[in-house]
């Protein structure tokens, strides 16, 4: 459940949106007077499958991973977001209802802009149409790169890849390492590649033998990108 809107966050959010901070100024206050900003405690819901699409969303801090449902009741993880990741976005395109729950990880700081001022906006201002383009841009290729990964040759090949990509996205660098701090289970991780969690507990543990992952009791993952390219080489 969230909290409290939080204010003071609103210049902050169009400074961490790539695709936002290089917009002139009266176009980012344009965007600041119509955004409000909640703030979520950990393994809340911040939009349900189903309900409507009514808002593009902002991680300011924390995390939020989007899932859905598949026929048969089973859970599929579909992405980790952090700050500066944009979800929420296909309801602006396409009037409707959301087709994945986002749901916190920690405690979380989200930002929304209501699609109705924010078509109303981008109709008058041809560089924030452009800069929504560019975030659909991005999320297309974004999917394209998950659906290469789940195609790859083995279960090593594709958490290889599905690592790879969650540290460049979310790593602190550390040494010749990269520290992830958002936590990950065993299963998060097989839902993300879209195998059994048995397999991923097996994989994880020969990526461990050669010290190019470490997964520790709290879910923090580290990985050593050098070692772990050898997987999807």
């Amino acid at each position: 459940m969230a909290v409290q809107p939080v204010p003071g966050f609103q210049q902050e959010v169009t400074s961490i949106v790539p695709a936002l901070r290089n917009l002139p100024p009266d176009a980012r206050r344009s965007l600041e007077d119509i955004l409000s900003v909640r703030r979520y405690r950990k393994d809340a819901y911040v939009f349900s499958e189903g309900d409507e699409g009514s808002f593009v969303c902002f991680v300011v801090d924390g995390g939020v991973r989007t899932s859905r449902m598949t026929p048969d009741g089973v859970e599929h993880l579909l992405r980790m977001l952090h700050r500066g990741d944009v979800f929420g976005l296909s309801g602006f395109f396409e009037p409707g209802t959301h087709t994945a729950t986002a749901r916190t990880t920690e405690p979380s700081t989200i930002a929304f802009i209501p699609n109705a001022a924010l078509r109303s906006l981008a109709q008058r201002r041809a560089d924030i149409a452009w800069a929504l383009l560019r975030l659909l841009g991005q999320r297309l290729r974004d999917s394209q790169e998950h659906m290469a990964e789940l195609s790859g040759r083995d279960a090593s090949h594709k958490l290889a890849a599905a690592l790879l990509r969650l540290a460049e996205e979310n790593g602190v660098p550390a040494g010749q390492t990269l520290v992830v701090a958002q936590h990950f289970t065993h299963r998060e991780l097989a839902q993300l590649i879209g195998c059994s969690r048995e397999t991923v507990t097996r994989v994880l543990r020969e990526f461990r033998q050669d010290r190019s992952v470490d997964l520790d009791a709290e879910g923090r993952l580290t990985v050593h990108p050098r070692r772990l390219q050898r997987y999807i080489a």
